[in-house]
This record gives C-alpha cells, structure tokens and sequence, in this order.
C-alpha cells in the first residue's frame, strides 16, 4: 500500500515538473515571437533603407538633372558662407544651414519657405529676449526655453505654418543657451542669428528664382488650426524636458558641443510625424556620414589653405546635396549628412580648421540625438496615457453628438 501511495506521488511530482517545463517553455516561445514583432518593423525599415541607398547610389550623375541641381544648390551654399564670412558675421554656417533648409528647386516653394524661416527666427529671437529679461536666473531660463520649444513643436504639429514654428522651437534654444555661454549680450546674438539666416534666405531665393524652371501652383491655404493632435502632446512634453535638461548635464558632466544638442533634441522630435523610427534611421546614418566626411576633411585639410578647405567644402556638398535633393526616400539622410558636415568643417576664421572643436560639435549633435532618445523612452507611459485619454475624450464627445 505504501508502495503504491510513494509510486503516486513519483507520478504527480512528475506530471507537476513536466507542466512547469511545458509552462517555461510556453512563455520562451511567447517571449521570441513578442521579441520578433518587435524587431520585425526595424529590420524591414534597415532593409528598406539598405535597398534605397543603393538605388540612389546607382542614380549619381556630374551632367544630369541631379547633379544640376546639387551644383546650385553647392553654388548658393558656398557663397552664403563666403559673403558672411566677409560681412564679418559670427558662425557663417548658419547662413549656410539656410541655404540647404530653404533651396526647394521650385521658385515659389523656396520663396514661401524662406519666408517662414525668417519669420520663425525673428518670432524666436522676441521670445528669446523675453526669457533672458532676467538671465542671471539659470534655472528660469532653462525651464523656459523647454516651454518655449515644447510649445513649439505641438503648434508646427497643428498651424497652418509649421515650417515657422520649427524655426522658433530651435531658435529660442540656440539663442538662450549660447547667450548663457557668451560674454555678449542677448541681443547681439539674437542681430547675428537673424543676420545669418536672412542672408542664407535670400541668397537660396536668389539662385532658385534666376536658375530654376520650376514655378508650383500657389495650393489653396490649409486651417489656420487644426484638431488637436494627442501624439504631438506627449512629444511637446519629451522636447520640453529634453531641453529643460540640456544645460544642466552638459554643465554637471562638462561635456562639449552645447550649442548643436537642443536643435537636434528638438528636430528628431519634430519628425515624428512622418514616422519617428524612419526619421530616426535616416538622422543617425545621416549624421554619422557627415561626421565621418566633416572630420575627414579637418583631417586632412588643416592649415592648408583657403583652396584646399573651398575645394573639400564644395565636393562634400555636391555629394550630399545629390542625395538632398534625389527625389528618394532617403532623401532626409542627406539632409542631415549635409547639416552635419557643414557643422563640423566650417568653422570661424575661415579657412581655418580645429580638430577640437569639429569634434566638440560632432558630440553635440550626438549627445542630443541620445537624450532625445532616453527622455523618450522615459516619458513614454505618459506619453500613452495622453494620447488614450485624447481619444476617449474625443470618441465620448462623438457620441454625444
């Protein structure tokens, strides 16, 4: 009797153990297909950026339609630099950021961008006096230039001119925060600022409207305002803090390029979107190739001279313009190749080169990319709990109706 009862309980011990393997082995499979949907989205976006690359590649041309374009675009470039440089202004690369921002190869495209890009900036450059009113208060600085940005990105989300308010949500940083780091006052800097993108603006205008055949219909106008948009809540909310937290770590660990991290904080952000993975994909490769080229060319240039340093600038921007303006859905990453680049090798005196500081910038923009990316995820229940409340609120107003 015993012997049976010791055999029976041999079995349940057996049956149990055999249900927690089954049950383990359950969740593994379960954990492999969630980690394989995952990753699914990300690996086809790799692929399909690998695919585009090498399509885009193929289409690189020096006489035909492409390679036209990049040459105006390079030419109006290259002398925005060189005409802020000789006007005396204090980082030509802005003028040059314009140029490649504002250059739309159509003439009333380029025309009513460049317009809202002088707007923004100005628009920027009155909230940016306003917060530094009382600059000797760091922490109220700070807090309100992540306000400032955050607001921002939501109103280029549902403005009939987003363009403008993309301009504002990196200007108030960049003024505010190069402000606190400069002996000069606030208001030199916001002259400066202005001076260069008016000048990058209209030089852009300029050699679209005397070079370009293309002239789009005028569209009819979108709403002043549109509905509200619960994703671009939550990413108000992630470029506020991002922003909000960019002096104070940058200060606490002594970390270098200060200036570039709030723009990019706030324009990885800003392309959500258009799909923040895609975005992301296309803005780290893009600035990891114009790093590469950037430092490349600080490398080898140095103290050569000015046309060693004018014929690195040109090629560099003839290369990434091309894909710039492809007409490819990797377009963006040589966009961001190009905004780094310029970042990292035009440097003031020109043509002078400092491995410093092109490396200084280059961590910036590298920093900014990963804070963005952290705060992100950190923000990210909240982030859903404010979309789900949105929407529920919205549905309920429906139904009321």
């Amino acid at each position: 009797m015993t012997g049976r009862c010791g055999a029976g309980q041999g079995l349940d011990t057996n049956g149990q153990d055999r249900e927690k393997r089954d049950g383990l082995a359950d969740l593994e499979e379960a954990a492999l297909e969630g980690a394989a949907q995952l990753l699914e989205a990300p690996l086809r976006a790799v692929e399909r950026f690998e695919r585009s690359v090498w399509e885009d590649l193929k289409a690189f041309t020096l006489w035909g339609e492409r390679g036209l374009v990049a040459g105006r675009v390079t030419l109006a470039i290259v002398a925005s630099i060189l005409i802020a440089h000789m006007l005396g202004l204090e980082m030509p690369v802005w003028a040059a950021i314009s140029v490649l921002r504002v250059f739309q190869n159509d003439r009333n495209a380029t025309l009513r961008r460049g317009l809202e890009r002088i707007a923004g900036t100005v628009l920027g450059g009155i909230i940016s006096y306003a917060i530094m009113m009382d600059g000797k208060n760091a922490a109220l600085v700070w807090v309100a230039t992540g306000l400032a940005s955050a607001f921002a990105v939501y109103a280029q989300a549902i403005t009939r001119y987003s363009y403008a308010f993309i301009l504002v949500g990196f200007t108030v940083p960049l003024m505010t925060y190069h402000a606190m780091a400069s002996e000069n006052p606030i208001t030199h800097t916001i002259l400066m600022r202005g001076a260069e993108v008016c000048l990058g603006v209209t030089i852009a205008t300029l050699v679209d409207y005397l070079t370009s055949r293309r002239q789009s219909v005028r569209k009819p106008l979108k709403p002043l305002f549109g509905p509200v948009d619960p994703a671009f809540i939550g990413h108000a909310l992630t470029v506020g803090i991002a922003v909000t937290l960019v002096p104070l770590i940058w200060t606490v660990f002594h970390l270098p390029g200060f200036d570039q991290t709030p723009i990019t904080a706030f324009i990885v952000v800003s392309a959500a979107r258009e799909g923040i993975g895609w975005k992301s994909l296309n803005r780290i490769v893009g600035c990891a190739l114009g790093a590469i080229v950037g430092l490349s060319g600080v490398a080898l240039v140095g103290d050569a001279g000015y046309l060693p340093w004018l014929a690195f600038l040109t090629l560099g921007l003839f290369l990434f313009t091309q894909v710039c303006h492809g007409g490819s859905i990797v377009s963006y990453t040589g966009v961001q190749a190009g905004i780094c680049f310029l970042l990292i090798f035009v440097q003031e005196p020109i043509p002078h080169v400092d491995p410093a500081e092109g490396t200084a910038r280059m961590w910036g923009v590298v920093g900014g990319i990963l804070l963005v990316m952290l705060v992100g995820l950190a923000t990210w229940p909240i982030r859903r709990r404010i979309t789900q409340a949105v929407n529920e609120h919205r549905l309920a107003h429906e139904k009321a109706e």
